[in-house]
């Protein structure tokens, strides 16, 4: 059964990773059903938007350097009232944001006055609130795209339909009681059957950031082995959040839910720890 990805961007500056995204997704995705790109025309009118974010198995939101068209009456994009719209019916989301320091951007493309003071506003709520990820090309975006929507519905195809091991006989479910039961998984333990990225940390820098992140853990009341923390720091400083939420989630009692809101606030401390750094030096 094909599945719906809804990619909501501005159409004219964000043509190529439009495009990009569109080529990459329309090819076989192993281990996933076949995905259905769907983006949103200029003359696509609002209600039609809205029912597509609605049906959308998945939202992907790029947002770039220009605000784009705005509702009849006010000033939110028609970028951000779909984002709005997955919000509310729990549409799962993934969110994209051009690197302004690393991306090359053509000048008509950049807004300036009223509406780009709004975009960068939207921008750092989303940065407080929301997980976010960061691009550097139109080829950087489809990969990073590809990946995250691996480690994003690879968990839920497993769950409903189990692949066969590797002599033809179905696999067991894995359940949920046993695996909090076992021992935590090794370090380098591949997340959802992927060699997801990871930066190796060192004993010393991994202590630096377990003193660091150590307070929400406290807060959350549960145990999580030095393994499975280390090899949630490395996804993480790796920029690769959904592996590390997955890890926590498999390598300890927490929830999925709960161990992403974690894995978001772990983000912020490491985010905030080494840009303290790089002023220091």
């Amino acid at each position: 059964m094909t599945q719906s990805v809804f990619v909501s961007s501005t159409p004219f500056d964000l043509a190529l990773h439009r495009q990009t995204i569109m080529d990459a997704l329309s090819q076989p995705q192993s281990g996933l059903p076949p995905l259905k790109v769907i983006m949103a025309l200029p003359e696509t009118a609002l209600d039609e938007r809205l029912r597509l974010v609605r049906n959308a198995m998945v939202y992907v939101v790029v947002l770039g350097m220009v605000r784009g068209n705005t509702e009849a009456a006010g000033t939110r994009s028609l970028v951000q009232l779909e984002f709005e719209e997955a919000q509310q019916y729990s549409v799962p989301t993934l969110i994209y944001l051009m690197d302004e320091d690393e991306h090359l951007v053509l000048p008509k493309h950049v807004d300036t006055g009223a509406a780009a003071q709004q975009l960068a506003d939207w921008k750092a709520a989303l940065s407080q609130k929301q997980h976010v990820r960061f691009f550097h090309s139109a080829a950087d975006l489809a990969a990073r795209l590809q990946n995250d929507l691996h480690l994003l519905l690879q968990p839920v195809l497993t769950e409903t339909a189990p692949a066969p091991s590797a002599g033809g006989a179905p696999a067991a479910p894995a359940s949920k009681t046993a695996t909090s039961a076992a021992p935590a998984p090794a370090a380098s333990a591949p997340v959802s059957g992927m060699k997801a990225r990871r930066y190796a940390l060192t004993p010393p820098r991994f202590a630096f950031f377990k003193e660091k992140v150590s307070p929400l853990l406290e807060q959350k009341e549960t145990p999580v082995s030095d393994a499975v923390l280390q090899e949630a720091l490395e996804f993480i400083l790796a920029g690769n959040s959904m592996a590390a939420a997955s890890g926590l989630n498999r390598g300890s009692t927490l929830g999925l839910e709960d161990a992403i809101e974690l894995v978001r606030k772990m983000e912020l401390i490491i985010i905030d720890t080494v840009q303290r750094h790089q002023v220091k030096k």
